[in-house]
């Protein structure tokens, strides 16, 4: 027979677990982050960053082939041209074109853009992006060069909450559609939806983000029967 101080017991230990949990998955930011674009009556139920140590994601498997092969011909194209490559060689012709290095050097920086500038970019980027989750919806805001950018996507209206998760628990969460890749081939694709990339714990703040959502379309339906009645 269980007494109640055994009873009680559970139920602070079970407390205390969910405690630790809901603090092991939400990152501590800063108030002023967020507080400008909560409304009245808006409460944040989970907040985080990206991690900035995920540095390669599935599309890189092939934009960084395309990349090297881009950069490598660009390169030896511009020392050809330019006439550079024929200072360490024995051909006579050792002129300078100007011509050979005002058109390919554009195509060198593209080349160097993929290969390795995007990925500071998108390191400084993270470094500046923070997430959070409300109870009526899913809000970004980045700090960049042009000053602070938010975007949000709201509950009561979302279709969908997808997910893409990798082995160690690291994964993305998109808003209103599938997860996509911040690099896409083809033309005409879709404008990518709200999403959360390279968050830890992506499983714990997937469930949280569903909950809300069931929550909010809930409450939405709620308040239209009564407004029809």
């Amino acid at each position: 027979m269980r007494t109640p101080d055994h009873i009680n017991n559970q139920i602070g230990a079970t407390i205390g677990y969910r405690t630790k949990l809901q603090i092991s998955m939400t990152t501590p930011i800063p108030f002023n982050i967020f507080s400008p674009e909560l409304l009245p009556g808006e409460a944040t139920e989970w907040t985080g960053r990206p991690n900035p140590a995920v540095i390669f994601h599935k599309e890189d498997w092939g934009l960084i082939p395309f990349s090297l092969l881009w950069g490598g011909f660009a390169f030896f194209w511009l020392l050809g041209a330019s006439g550079i490559g024929n200072f360490w060689t024995n051909r006579p012709d050792k002129t300078f074109q100007w011509f050979g290095v005002i058109w390919g050097t554009p195509f060198v920086l593209v080349g160097q853009s993929f290969i390795w500038v995007r990925f500071i970019y998108s390191r400084w980027k993270k470094q500046r992006t923070y997430y959070a989750l409300t109870n009526r919806r899913a809000v970004i805001v980045e700090n960049g060069f042009r000053g602070r950018r938010a975007s949000s996507a709201y509950f009561e209206n979302m279709t969908m909450v997808d997910k893409w998760v990798r082995r160690d628990g690291i994964g993305s969460i998109s808003f209103g559609g599938p997860v996509t890749g911040e690099w896409r081939w083809g033309r005409n694709n879709a404008p990518r939806p709200p999403t959360f990339d390279d968050i830890d714990n992506v499983d714990s703040v997937y469930q949280i983000a569903t909950r809300l959502r069931e929550q909010a379309q809930k409450s939405g339906a709620m308040a239209s029967s009564r407004w029809q009645s």
